[in-house]
């Protein structure tokens, strides 16, 4: 079992590298933001906070275009020496296969928004674990 978790978890990271390329990278800030949202802040704050981090991200993903990193290279290096430009337009170049990452992402924000609210709802069990499996009992 440990073996299969451990190829599952290194062909994950493969899988994504090979789909999204440097846009990866803006993935797993994502998912690792909301995780935060999730495991961080107050119990009380986590279903609004989860609402408002994930509608916020779908709108600034549709206005941003993805985060492309040649503007973000262009926002820090406004004078445009050309050296962080090109490696940011280098980096846009190796997009993965699939380049509009940002598309299909919004099926993403469900499934964030979904594990979110399950540990929100998860807190309230006071005994046992939240990832314990009991046998079936009929």
């Amino acid at each position: 079992m440990e073996q299969r978790a451990s190829f599952d978890f290194g062909f994950a990271f493969l899988f994504l590298g090979v789909l999204h390329g440097f846009s990866g990278f803006k993935v797993f800030l994502i998912l690792y933001a909301n995780y935060q949202v999730a495991k961080n802040l107050p119990r009380n704050l986590i279903p609004p906070a989860t609402w408002i981090f994930n509608i916020g991200i779908l709108f600034a993903n549709e206005l941003s275009d993805g985060y492309k990193f040649a503007r973000m290279a262009e926002f820090f290096n406004p004078v445009g020496d050309g050296s962080l430009n090109n490696w940011g337009q280098w980096m846009d170049s190796h997009g993965g296969i699939m380049r509009r990452w940002e598309v299909l992402f919004n099926l993403t924000v469900l499934r964030l928004i979904s594990f979110n609210l399950d540990y929100y709802f998860s807190l309230d069990k006071k005994t046992g674990s939240s990832l314990e499996v009991g046998p079936h009992i009929p």
